[in-house]
């Protein structure tokens, strides 16, 4: 499994997760994970169980959070209890800023702005999420960056466009942190993010992957105090798959042209 590694030291270290790596081991996991490759290669290792917070870590293996399978992007990982610790404090006062970049269907009605509704399980599956009356909190702030109106596919991937009427790249930062929440605020606006089969329906989505081969989802930034020594410091995705699909839509419509 090959991970880049955007920094290291000794009680951190930030990778670039690619699309398709799943995060953590579980029973229904045949495949290798996020989680087994870093205990195949961390440098450091804190084998210490006495404490909550030590069997937790163990558990985790220092996986602060956590990406969706396809989501690609900036994650932190903990090398030493005290920094995992630290960053899961950090996670839970909300002093962690993230931000997300996805290419989502339809323009939007407003340039900017925040998204706050409630989220929970579904009842007629429990492996996807909805907007829920007695869901938990969940709010999204979110800036259109472009629009895409025209956009040209290769003859050989037979792409039938015709339930396209257009794209927008958007900017989200996640001030709460729920499982699938961009994905379903985007999807509740009548938005969803493309190539997203839980959200965005199937028969778009079988459209779409034949020229993104994924969902459009990037943890783009991640920004948080060092856990030793309260340096607040940021960190960016290198990852260009997303920049790599961009190339069928013609120029885009930045937001500056849009406000006039």
């Amino acid at each position: 499994m090959d991970i880049p590694i955007l920094f290291e030291d000794s009680e951190i270290v930030i990778i670039d997760k690619p699309s398709g790596v799943v995060c953590n081991r579980a029973e229904t996991v045949k495949v290798e994970t996020l989680q087994d490759w870093w205990e195949g290669r961390r440098k450091t290792t804190d084998d210490r169980c006495e404490t909550e917070e030590e069997k937790y870590f163990l558990e985790r293996s220092g996986l602060v959070h956590r990406l969706d399978r396809e989501t690609s992007g900036v994650m932190v990982m903990a090398k030493t209890v005290e920094a995992f610790v630290a960053l899961l404090a950090q996670f839970k006062e909300h002093s962690i800023a993230k931000q997300y970049i996805a290419l989502t269907h339809g323009y939007w009605d407003a340039r900017a702005g925040e998204i706050s509704l409630p989220i929970g399980r579904r009842r007629d599956d429990r492996k996807k999420f909805g907007v829920r009356e007695n869901g938990r909190e969940s709010v999204t702030a979110y800036e259109v960056m472009c629009e895409y109106t025209t956009w040209e596919f290769p003859p050989e991937l037979k792409v039938d466009d015709r339930g396209y009427i257009g794209f927008s790249l958007v900017k989200f930062k996640p001030k709460t942190g729920r499982t699938h929440q961009i994905r379903v605020h985007t999807k509740q606006l009548g938005h969803p993010i493309v190539g997203d089969f839980d959200y965005a329906g199937r028969k778009r989505s079988r459209e779409d992957r034949k020229w993104s081969g994924r969902v459009l989802l990037q943890a783009q930034r991640i920004e948080f105090n060092h856990p030793r020594n309260g340096k607040r410091i940021s960190f960016e995705s290198r990852g260009q798959e997303l920049n790599d699909v961009l190339k069928y839509f013609g120029s885009p419509v930045n937001h500056s042209a849009m406000a006039e």
